[in-house]
């Protein structure tokens, strides 16, 4: 089966926070590309589909790296895989995400 991804993606485990319907959750990465990421959140966790942001530490160099886009999915196991699809933007934590990923 072919790969349908435009962009490879990374595994990594970094912290994260959602923020999703004015609450913030507390997660972490589990992979992450320039066009979206997958997080692992809280099981008990209230998620929808729909607008989000995505605040991720990087690196000491790239912290707080903000990043919008849109929750296409999640699923509940031991916990909850998230699948955001980042909102392509000019925004200074899109441009802080190439610059992080340029290091692999």
């Amino acid at each position: 089966m072919k790969e349908k991804r435009v962009y490879p993606r990374y595994e990594m485990e970094l912290p994260a926070t959602l923020r999703s319907q004015g609450k913030l959750i507390p997660a972490a990465t589990l992979n992450i590309s320039k066009g979206g990421i997958c997080l692992l959140a809280d099981f008990n966790a209230d998620i929808v589909e729909g607008p989000c942001e995505v605040v991720v530490d990087f690196s000491e160099k790239f912290r707080d790296v903000a990043l919008s886009g849109q929750i296409l999915r999640f699923h509940k196991a031991i916990g909850q895989r998230v699948a955001v699809q980042f909102n392509k933007s000019e925004s200074k934590g899109f441009k802080n995400l190439e610059k992080f990923l340029k290091t692999f």
